[in-house]
């Protein structure tokens, strides 16, 4: 199956104010899908949307060629959600959470237990099954929150802003679960602001604006598309950049920063700006010790088709 999910000209108000604007995207099976743009830009709307939480105002949701309208029984057995804020009971204990939401989605008592066992131990909460969920840490009551999601074998995983609120480390864990819960052959969507995050994550991804879908593709697709420039990343011997960067004047140059020992030149003409370091460091007696030529980040990229909108972005 190419694609498991497509959603056509989806278009959802909330009185006078239209959220969501003829969004158009496809969700590949098996893969990690992201859904990225700032606060406020429709993308929670769009996943309560797509669950069938709330009514379309146009535009078709198609789960497995099935309509989403016609189906919905169907589609809630197939795919799983975990809201943005924890949902979890906090006076009910790691098991009695899943049963819970097993009994919710219909798992047959003769299997739920089994399960759970299964659930527990994929997002490494063993130790701990009997504890209140209020008891656990802010990264453990993901896992569970996630685990619950996941309690009765959904083929599609939907998590909405999976990493808001967790510190560093708390963040890699989840982002390794939701790695782990992909290559268990389970399609992901995740929503984000965390653009770094959704570069090293997501097979594919969706800018969303002011609820519209900018552009598509995966995160080497949309840097090579949509920018012309190159990042020169550059470590000399002496580490002495002050002639260099004077010798890098020109249109073709967009711009030059420092970050400690490395130098970072942004130019729509790499080759001729590397001959020029090249001839400058030689000038200098000094050696390059480390360069790397690289596409700008799907920060830059966000930043740059957000410009080209010539939309500012708003809440909702």
């Amino acid at each position: 199956m190419a694609n498991q999910i497509e959603v056509k000209n989806l278009s959802k108000s909330f009185g006078n104010h239209q959220v969501l604007k003829n969004v158009n995207f496809e969700v590949p099976s098996k893969k990690i899908f992201g859904i990225i743009g700032a606060s406020g830009c429709g993308k929670t709307t769009l996943l309560k949307t797509l669950i069938g939480f709330w009514d379309s105002d146009s535009g078709e949701i198609d789960y497995e060629t099935r309509e989403l309208k016609k189906n919905l029984k169907f589609i809630r057995q197939i795919v799983g959600f975990a809201t943005q804020d924890n949902c979890v009971y906090p006076k009910l204990s790691v098991k009695e959470n899943l049963e819970y939401f097993g009994t919710l989605s219909n798992v047959p008592r003769a299997t739920l237990r089994s399960n759970i066992n299964k659930v527990i131990k994929f997002v490494h909460l063993e130790d701990s099954a009997d504890e209140l969920a209020e008891n656990l840490s802010g990264g453990m009551q993901r896992r569970l929150d996630i685990a619950c999601a996941l309690i009765h074998n959904p083929r599609i995983l939907i998590l909405d802003e999976p990493t808001e609120d967790l510190d560093p480390i708390l963040r890699k864990d989840i982002l390794s679960l939701i790695k782990k819960i992909n290559q268990d052959d389970t399609t992901v969507i995740i929503t984000s602001h965390l653009l770094h995050e959704a570069e090293q994550l997501c097979d594919e991804i969706a800018i969303l604006h002011n609820g519209k879908i900018l552009r598509r593709g995966t995160p080497e697709q949309l840097r090579k598309q949509f920018s012309r420039e190159d990042e020169i990343h550059l470590i000399t011997l002496k580490k002495n950049y002050t002639q260099l960067m004077k010798c890098l004047k020109s249109s073709k140059i967009k711009k030059i920063e420092r970050f400690g020992n490395r130098l970072m030149i942004r130019t729509t003409d790499a080759e001729n700006t590397l001959q020029k370091l090249i001839h400058g460091i030689k000038k200098q007696k000094d050696k390059i010790v480390q360069v790397d030529v690289r596409k700008p980040s799907l920060s830059e990229v966000f930043v740059s088709l957000v410009k080209k909108s010539g939309e500012t972005p708003r809440g909702h």
